[in-house]
Order: structure tokens, then C-alpha cells, then sequence
């Protein structure tokens, strides 16, 4: 890009020149000095044309009045100050062109650049998939009957699915899908780096923590709050400070998604807040569900039961953990629970029991039941006989 300078040098340069001429002109007597009236032996007599040869509108005006060096100074300034006005324009024109080329440029690098991270995160994630223990045959009582509309049961160290209801229907999934926001913040890196809390997440509802714009949190406090308390404002401060916009980190959300295999979903915010856009299905959130699940940051703190929360002006607040089942349940050591009118209940929620990891999702059911419907599929599923 043109910088401030050159465009500097460019206007002293085209001044040079135009004192350049005017001293020319005047040197040579062009311009400056009065024209000296013509003798009489210069002045020739007209030509006496006849009538026929002399129409009105082609009679020809020769003046002998001197020429005006004022009026020719003046002229001639002008035209400099034209051609001026117009070399500057073509170098802003130029100037404005190369900086939107330099703009191109960089946005199509660092979509080649999260393209490759794209693809270098497949590759890991395939070799890791491939590293995996083969699925098991196995034994046992019939699945509990459960009220949810969708459910799926996957091991959490296979990636073998148990038992599937109506799992590839599409659903919103409410705040469950803040796996995926947790997973590609961790992703990011660096969890120690202070991130400014911005005016927009003012606007976030219903499930705050209480976080306030001009306010500075590492990324792992935050994460902290998302998944013990499932803020919404939190959710909202980390998918700006990652992407830059809501609607920039969806891009990523989806484009993540994919790369687990989840094939029939959708997301359009980092929260899970009702849009018409948005949904998924209890067999992808099981994928995500397995991903998180082998991811240590997000283990840790989606299995504390509550937690102090210390805000940048001093103050404290006390997280509870909003799975019961976490709590109630001593096997259980996490995941994510999440409620809209759109999605009903939600919960994933996993266990762990000799040596055995199973995840349950249940996606629209109610307050009544959601909390035992979990529970007793996560019994059922770590008491199956395996078959090695």
C-alpha cells in the first residue's frame, strides 16, 4: 500500500515541476513580458475580398491587443492546479485500489490457513478414530423405557452406539451444544490469555453469570462458567474473542461439526438460544458428546459440583452445577445439561464404572423425568456384559 510518504513526495515532485515551467516560460519571454505593439511596416492591409467571398458568419476578427501576462499567469496556475487535482486523485484512486487488493489477499491466506487447520484437525481426529478399540458385542436386559423424545447411548471409549431413539430427527438442543463452543475454544489454545468482555453480550439472556463489558478474563475462568453454570454471556464473550462475531464463530461451529460426523446439524450461535436456523440430533450431539469426553480441560470441569466464580471488580459469586444427576448420582462425572421451550429438557450426561465410560444424551423431556430417565440409562449401559 502507498504509504502517507510517497503520496508526500508525490505532491512536492508535481509542485517542482510546475515551478519548473513558469520559470521557463519566463526565461524564454513567453510569459512575463508585454508583447511590444507591431510598426506599421509589420501591419499588413487586409485582404479585400469580393462580397460573395465575405459572408457574415465567416468574417474573421484578427486582434492586435497586447497579450495579458497577469491573465496568462493566472490561466496557467489554473491548469497546474488542474492536472494536480487530477494526478492526486489517480493516486488515492490507485492508492484505495491496492489496499482493498492487500485486504483480498490476507482474507483469502487465512481462509487457506483455517482451511489446512481444518484439515490437519481431520487427519488427527481419523488416526485418532482409528486408534480406538473395536465395538464389542454384548448382553443385557432391554433398555429402560425413558421419557424423552430423542435418546442415544454411546460408549465412551469406542464410539460404539448402545441404543438410538428417534436419534436422527432434527432438534434444537439448547444449551448442550456449548460442547462444541468449549471444544473449539480449547482448540484455540492458550486458556491463560485475558479476553475483554465486550458491550454486546449486555444484550444476552435468560442464564447470565454477570460478567460486564470492559471486564478481563483468562479463557479458562470463562470455560469455568460455561460449563458449570452454562452462561450465556459467558458463551457469547468467548465465541467474539475467538472469531471475532457470533456469526463468524458459527462458521466454525459448523465447519467443526462436520468434521466429527455430524452430519445433520446446524448451528447459528454459541449458546444454544432459540433459532429457527439451528438444530442437530441426539446421534450427532452423541459424537460431540465423545469428542468432549476425550478432551482433559473440559473432564475436569464438567464434573465440579460447584465453584467460585471471581469477578475483575472484586466481587464473588458460587457456581452450582446445574446436572443433578452429577450430584445424586456418584458414578456420574459429567456433561452438560440444557433447556429451551423449543427443545424441552435436555442432558448428556456420563459415567464412569469399572474401567467402562458410557455417555447417554436425551434431548425433549421434561423437569419430571429427565434427571431419573438419565440415571437409569447410564446404570443400565455400565452394567451391559461386554464380550471381548
Amino acid at each position: 500500500m502507498i504509504s502517507n510518504n510517497t503520496t508526500q513526495r508525490c505532491f512536492f515532485s508535481s509542485w517542482l515541476l510546475a515551478l519548473s515551467v513558469v520559470l521557463c516560460l519566463q526565461t524564454s519571454g513567453i510569459w512575463g513580458q508585454t508583447k511590444a505593439p507591431a510598426s506599421s511596416a509589420e501591419k499588413k492591409a487586409p485582404i479585400d475580398l469580393p462580397a460573395t467571398a465575405r459572408p457574415e458568419s465567416a468574417q474573421v476578427v484578427i486582434s492586435d491587443d497586447p497579450v495579458d501576462p497577469k491573465k496568462e499567469q493566472k490561466n496557467m496556475l489554473e491548469r497546474i492546479a488542474d492536472n494536480l487535482s487530477a494526478r492526486t486523485q489517480a493516486v488515492l484512486k490507485r492508492e484505495k485500489a491496492l489496499a482493498e487488493r492487500e485486504k483480498a489477499i490476507s482474507e483469502r491466506e487465512k481462509a487457506l490457513l483455517d482451511r489446512e487447520s481444518i484439515l490437519e484437525s481431520r487427519e488427527n481426529y481419523i488416526k485418532r478414530r482409528e486408534k480406538l478399540p473395536p465395538p464389542h458385542a454384548w448382553n443385557g436386559p432391554k433398555t429402560p423405557s425413558v421419557r424423552g423424545k430423542y435418546v442415544a447411548i454411546i460408549d465412551g471409549k469406542t464410539g460404539q452406539f448402545y441404543h438410538l431413539k428417534n436419534a436422527d430427527k432434527k432438534t434444537p438442543v439448547a444449551s448442550t451444544q456449548k460442547l462444541l463452543t468449549a471444544l473449539l475454544v480449547i482448540r484455540n489454545g492458550d486458556l491463560e490469555k485475558k479476553v475483554l468482555v465486550t458491550p454486546v453480550i449486555a444484550k444476552v439472556e435468560p442464564t447470565v453469570i454477570g460478567i460486564k463489558p470492559g471486564q478481563h478474563y483468562t479463557r479458562r475462568e470463562l470455560l469455568k462458567g460455561l460449563l458449570v453454570r452454562s452462561g450465556n454471556d459467558i458463551a457469547e464473550c468467548l465465541a467474539i474473542d475467538h472469531a471475532g462475531s457470533v456469526d463468524a464463530f458459527s462458521v466454525k461451529m459448523n465447519e467443526f461439526a462436520l468434521l466429527l460426523g455430524m452430519t445433520n446439524s446446524h448451528f447459528t450461535n454459541p449458546h444454544g438460544l432459540p433459532d429457527k436456523r439451528q438444530y442437530s440430533t441426539a446421534h450427532d450431539m452423541a459424537l460431540l458428546a465423545f469428542e468432549a469426553y476425550h478432551e482433559p480441560v473440559i473432564r475436569d470441569l464438567v464434573k465440579i459440583k460447584s465453584c467460585d466464580f471471581n469477578f475483575s471488580d472484586g466481587k464473588k459469586r458460587t457456581l452450582i452445577n446445574t446436572n443433578r444427576v452429577l450430584r445424586d448420582f456418584p458414578l456420574c462425572n459429567g456433561m452438560k445439561t440444557g433447556y429451551t421451550r423449543a427443545s424441552g429438557k435436555c442432558l448428556i450426561s456420563s459415567a464412569h464404572k469399572d474401567g467402562q465410560d458410557r455417555i447417554v444424551v436425551i434431548i425433549g423431556s421434561s423437569s419430571t423425568y429427565i434427571w431419573k430417565s438419565s440415571h437409569n440409562l447410564l446404570k443400565w449401559a455400565l452394567n451391559l456384559e461386554i464380550q471381548s
